[in-house]
């Protein structure tokens, strides 16, 4: 890599992280102004006709998708509960519960910013994961350097895309439940299973119920998990775009940074 090529691609990203400081800070004035007149129990920002139950703890995979286990590879959809996944950890585990969620809208309407799948592009991560363009909802956290990050946090423009299926009139998105939090493999990359903190999500909760009782707690997470609000991520958005001042970056800004200059210089290839 040339010191032009590290240059420039440290000056886009630079702008983009300021271009989005400054559109986030518009939209966190409009969500705060749309917030001030929500009902109670509304889902700030949902439209009419989407699924009320899409709020930040929706986390899935689209059908297609490939989950490492015991016998290979196999598509989400084709899964059973008792089938047994393999695990970041090494040790294969049996499927609980695997929770389904379907979603539509009107020609007229988009997804709203909790529902878009975002895509993230074959080889995104670190040139050999995810095997294949893997569709997650936003709030669906990868295992990336010993942190569980969502994947709304990792959008970059260009390997790792937002609401990419936006001509999509309907989604179903598929959930894995083991005994405990792990990792598991969806086209090699590392994501997280169920977690069970939001069960009403799923249009087969009743199901859930029917096999295990009330869902109790939700399950204790294997690794820290990054979240933020919507001030949060602007501050991150800041500390990228001021690393070539001073780098007082986080892992997690450090991770997307990572891997949007990975997407430029496969790019500029």
């Amino acid at each position: 890599m040339s010191s032009r090529q590290v240059t420039l691609m440290k000056s886009r990203r630079g702008f983009l992280a300021a271009s989005k400081i400054v559109l986030g800070a518009g939209v966190s004035l409009a969500v705060a102004g749309r917030n001030a007149f929500a009902q109670p129990g509304q889902n700030p920002g949902q439209g009419p006709g989407q699924n009320p139950n899409c709020n930040s703890g929706c986390a899935c995979v689209l059908p297609g998708t490939r989950i490492e286990t015991t016998k290979g590879g196999v598509r989400i959809e084709d899964l059973q509960i008792g089938d047994t996944v393999a695990t970041v950890s090494g040790e294969a585990k049996q499927i609980k519960f695997i929770g389904r969620r379907d979603l539509t809208r009107e020609p007229s309407q988009r997804w709203n910013g909790h529902q878009g799948p975002v895509k993230i592009s074959r080889f995104a991560i670190d040139g050999k994961v995810p095997y294949s363009d893997l569709y997650v909802s936003p709030w669906h956290a990868i295992y990336i350097d010993g942190v569980v990050i969502p994947a709304k946090y990792l959008v970059n423009g260009l390997s790792i895309v937002a609401d990419a299926k936006p001509e999509a009139l309907s989604l179903t998105y598929f959930h894995i439940e083991l005994d405990t939090h792990e990792a598991i493999l969806a086209e090699g990359l590392a994501v997280e299973s169920y977690r069970r903190n939001d069960l009403d999500a799923f249009d087969n909760a009743n199901e859930y119920v029917s096999l295990y009782g009330p869902p109790g707690e939700p399950l204790t997470p294997f690794a820290p998990i990054v979240l933020s609000n919507g001030r949060q991520e602007l501050a991150s958005h800041m500390r990228s775009a001021l690393a070539r001042v001073y780098d007082f970056r986080k892992p997690a800004d450090k991770i997307r940074d990572r891997i949007a200059d990975r997407a430029e210089l496969a790019r500029a290839a």
